[in-house]
């Protein structure tokens, strides 16, 4: 039984813990929000995919009928000269009029001429037959996308707006509501201006959505439990794109596509009921009785004691917190953080966001036979690359260095695609190409997930809100502008991934700049494994430092002095300094042999 707690102790955290079985609950039904968001994201691969070879017909504007059109399906030397060829025909003669013009002979078979109307021969209905976005007019495919970052950007700070007067809890449930609608009709418009309308609104609400959830999973959880749902919270982006290949290969239809994935967000609003709200929200805007009843939910679920002036503790609580001055935005740039550290931080943001939406765009023009296959493997590899940030971040001093290391070797590594055989683009090729986009996913899921449960620790406490908000806004923001970079494969196929490569290996370079400021002091330095000789002499010494101590019971019982037998254990690295001030056990025994000495002493008297 508890009545009061000691001061200066976080009543909210004492209640519910670090983690427990209440908290488990609530982040897995978070989390499983996560993967229809992953799943808006990149749908673009499926609705979207890049014509096969056979699938269009180009008619040119002087077409007579009398010459076969030219069609995507031509045996080409290169997937480059396939790809350029595809929008032009081949005029196989000209009118005699135009040879008389310009009074000399004209080779017909390398006359191209652009097309005129375009004939779709595909049984896959997809974004592109539909609104015909091919030629000049394949940049609109990028623009949609673009319009997903928008409604991110946007939904991210209507979030933070919307807080102020919506609770976490609610907030979600209005994402879910506004998924379901907005992305039903996303797939039903039959104009493109409304889908990139509807899909703008689409990503806002997922937007809203997780956002809240990111509240509740911040306000639930604390220590090092809090690190380790942060960090796999970014798991489940992984787990969406593994599982969307299953999904999109049973609708030949595109509309149908977004129909399944909207649709699917039923099932969360029928769980949404189990999941609680933020307790320090209500305690903040004076909801005590809420809270009041979410905390003993907690405390029974969880088996933790409570205090019996519980209700008396968190009006006090939320006075508090009512009274505390709320962060102006201008803030974080006090030079309380230096301010090029801030500018590093937003600049590796926006570079991390960037690679993280371009690969995927970019997996659709590898192979579109293979792009069920090339998907999943990238959600794999992000999967690793999760854990591998995780461990950075718990077993490493140095995570920023480590995970700059990391994407600095797989953006020099993607440069060898170049030396990749110039052949036909053969399951081969395909494979030996989707290494070193795995690789680079791998590596920037790495650094994400440390930029995620990292960014916070370079400003105080209260201001770690506004920090994450203005990076996260700051990526979005690149994000509206980087799906352009796929148009650029007109030039050539390669340049994308070089440019995604380069710009990799600069954001992991600067990664290493703010390793010289923060680290985790918490973690040990490693040092050289002692040999058994070393351990040996190393320890006899600090041996008979430590017996020293209880010297003065010499003279007393066998059975007393076996009480002061030293029984001392130290860390590799006080063994090799044999550091004895930092052992406590020699101080322990010193303080027994003086409690003996003295309790002997009376017993005489």
């Amino acid at each position: 039984m508890s009545t009061a707690l000691p001061p200066g102790v976080d009543i909210v955290q004492h209640i519910n813990g670090n983690f427990g079985r209440w908290q488990l609950r609530i982040i897995l039904l978070i989390f499983l929000c996560k993967i229809p968001t992953a799943w808006f994201m990149a749908v673009i691969i499926y609705t979207a995919p890049y014509p096969q070879r056979g699938e269009l017909i180009c008619r040119p504007a002087t077409w007579n009928g009398s010459a076969p059109a030219s069609e995507h399906g031509e045996n080409r030397n290169t997937d480059r000269l396939f790809s350029v060829q595809v929008c032009n025909a081949y005029a196989q003669s000209l009118s005699e009029s135009f040879v008389q013009r310009y009074g000399h002979s004209w080779n017909a078979t390398h006359a191209s001429l652009p097309c005129e109307r375009v004939e779709h021969n595909s049984d896959y209905k997809s974004l592109i037959t539909q609104f015909d976005l091919i030629c000049s007019r394949r940049v609109l495919v990028a623009v949609t996308q673009s319009f997903h970052a928008l409604g991110a950007l946007l939904g991210g700070l209507l979030a933070y707006q919307l807080l102020r007067h919506f609770s976490p809890r609610r907030l979600m449930l209005l994402g879910m509501l506004g998924q379901i609608f907005c992305g039903n009709l996303t797939g039903l418009v039959d104009t493109y201006q409304l889908h990139v309308y509807f899909r703008c609104l689409t990503s806002v609400c997922c937007t809203l959505m997780y956002s809240a959830g990111h509240i509740i999973l911040m306000d639930i959880t604390a220590g090092k439990a809090r690190i380790l749902v942060v960090t796999l919270s970014e798991l489940f982006w992984s787990i969406g794109l593994v599982l969307l290949p299953a999904i999109s290969i049973y609708f030949d239809d595109w509309s149908y596509l977004y129909v399944a994935i909207s649709s699917s967000l039923i099932v969360l609003v029928w769980l949404h009921r189990w999941i609680s709200d933020a307790p320090r929200w209500l305690l903040r805007h004076q909801r005590i009785e809420p809270a009041l009843r979410l905390l003993l939910e907690s405390a029974t679920h969880n088996n933790r004691m409570v205090p019996l002036t519980l209700d008396v503790q968190l009006t006090i609580y939320a006075s508090e917190l009512n009274a505390q001055k709320r962060q102006r935005y201008c803030q974080i740039w006090d030079k309380e953080t230096k301010r090029r550290q801030l500018v590093y931080i937003h600049v590796i943001w926006g570079c991390a966001q960037v690679l993280y939406n371009i690969i995927l765009l970019m997996i659709r023009s590898l192979s579109e036979s293979q792009v069920h296959v090339n998907t999943a493997a990238l959600g794999f590899a992000e999967m690793i690359g999760v854990f591998v940030g995780l461990y950075f971040i718990l077993y490493t001093r140095r995570y920023w260095r480590w995970a700059g290391n990391l994407m600095i070797i797989a953006g020099l590594c993607t440069y060898l695609v170049w030396l990749l055989p110039e052949t036909d683009r053969n399951p081969r090729r395909v494979g030996l190409e989707l290494i070193f986009w795995m690789l680079l996913k791998f590596a920037n899921a790495a650094s994400i997930a440390v930029l995620t449960t990292c960014t916070g620790e370079m400003v105080s406490p209260e201001k770690r809100v506004l920090l994450m908000l203005s990076v996260v806004s700051f990526g979005r923001l690149c994000l509206v502008f980087s799906p352009l970079l796929s148009t650029l494969t007109v030039v050539h196929r390669l340049l994308p991934i070089t440019i995604i490569a380069t710009v990799g290996w600069i954001y992991g370079l600067i990664m290493r700049f703010l390793n010289r400021y923060y680290w985790n002091t918490e973690q040990q330095h490693m040092v050289q494994v002692p040999t058994p000789n070393t351990y040996r002499r190393n320890s006899a010494v600090i041996l008979r430092r430590c017996s020293t101590a209880s010297s003065d019971v010499s003279g007393y019982s066998n059975d007393m002095q076996r009480n002061f037998e030293p029984n001392v254990t130290v860390s590799i690295s006080d063994l090799w300094h044999i550091n004895f001030h930092t052992i406590p056990e020699c101080d322990s025994i010193k303080e027994a042999t003086e409690g003996v000495i003295k309790s002997q002493s009376m017993h005489s008297i």
